[in-house]
């Protein structure tokens, strides 16, 4: 059968079409973002801060401290093996859910349960649930074709994987401030590599009438690896002195300068907490609660297990998408 003259779509069709692709370009990215978006409630090793603002509380909540309340009872349903501890925040007022630190598990988990307060002198309770997800987001890194292993900027609530790509293993670079780390990794190996500069109070308790000028370098999550790692140490002069916090004293750590590198370098399998000064230390007597070790005091922020960010995001996606399909219904029907 012969073919008929092509038809060539007029300018009002052409423009409904280019606006049908716009807004389907819209929900693939709507649909992305809110897939992007999901994500656990919480991190392990950080510690959850309740104000009793938040709307998961039953009954009137007093301003909450150790005058007015004590802890009742503490029923986990589900994640009892979460929770390092349950505690009053006398100084800023708040119930805290400390979280124990695991930075190897590529697995959320979840954390629901009944925490009660008992008003003082009364027979009166304030009662708060919890139910949330604890666990990480996960990025896998893969090895490349030169066997090289690209890190993007690191994430507090990131854990990396490693994708050998075949290749057995490959070579991880990444830096920390003016430290600079490489160390061979294999595949499905897992690591948590967010650090910190914060100060560690016990060492500057230890040494209150020095002038040195102090610097702080603390992996939080310890990563341990497989083969030796090398941490070139940039920006420390010669007559420098690094330290590494261990148990809770203070050691000079075993870095050698290096004239070629014009750097202290660092042979290790494992990456800790350092402090760099220009003079001289006294070591705190010993283990020190307040150090910032591991990741776990968390932000002195409030967070709300029912409405953090992520939850918010999530919301805000589904109705734009929700109302992009409205949308597209509305131009399919006009046509």
């Amino acid at each position: 059968m012969p073919k008929g003259p092509r038809q060539v779509p007029g300018s009002n069709q052409m423009e409904e079409i280019s606006q049908m692709k716009k807004i389907f370009a819209m929900i693939v990215a709507a649909a992305m973002l809110t897939l992007t978006a999901v994500a656990a409630d919480f991190n392990p090793g950080k510690k959850i801060r309740f104000n009793g603002n938040e709307d998961r509380w039953e009954g009137e909540v007093k301003s909450i401290n150790t005058d007015n309340y004590s802890i009742s009872s503490v029923k986990w349903d589900e994640g009892r093996d979460l929770v390092s501890s349950v505690t009053i925040d006398n100084d800023d007022e708040v119930l805290v859910v400390a979280l124990k630190p695991d930075y190897k598990s590529t697995k959320e988990k979840t954390l629901r349960g009944t925490i009660k307060l008992r008003e003082k002198g009364k027979t009166r309770y304030a009662v708060l649930s919890i139910n949330a997800t604890v666990g990480f987001d996960v990025v896998d890194l893969v090895v490349d074709a030169n066997g090289d292993v690209e890190v993007p900027t690191i994430d507090s609530g990131t854990l990396y994987r490693i994708d050998d790509n075949g290749k057995g293993y490959g070579t991880m670079s990444f830096s920390a401030g003016d430290t600079d780390i490489s160390v061979r990794v294999y595949d499905d190996e897992v690591y948590y590599l967010h650090h910190n500069s914060d100060a560690i109070k016990s060492v500057l308790t230890a040494n209150p009438d020095t002038d040195a000028v102090i610097d702080f370098l603390t992996f939080e999550g310890t990563p341990t690896f497989n083969s030796t790692a090398t941490m070139n140490f940039y920006g420390v002069d010669e007559d420098q002195t690094i330290y590494e916090m261990k148990n809770g004293r203070l050691t000079r750590s075993a870095a050698r300068w290096s004239e070629d590198n014009g750097s202290w370098e660092l042979k290790t399998r494992t990456l800790g907490s350092y402090v760099i000064s220009d003079k001289a230390l006294k070591s705190p007597a010993g283990n020190d609660t307040n150090d910032n070790n591991n990741g776990a005091t968390g932000g002195t922020g409030v967070d709300n297990p029912e409405t953090g960010a992520g939850d918010v995001t999530g919301v805000a996606t589904a109705l734009a998408l929700a109302s992009l399909v409205s949308a597209a219904a509305v131009s399919l029907k006009k046509r």
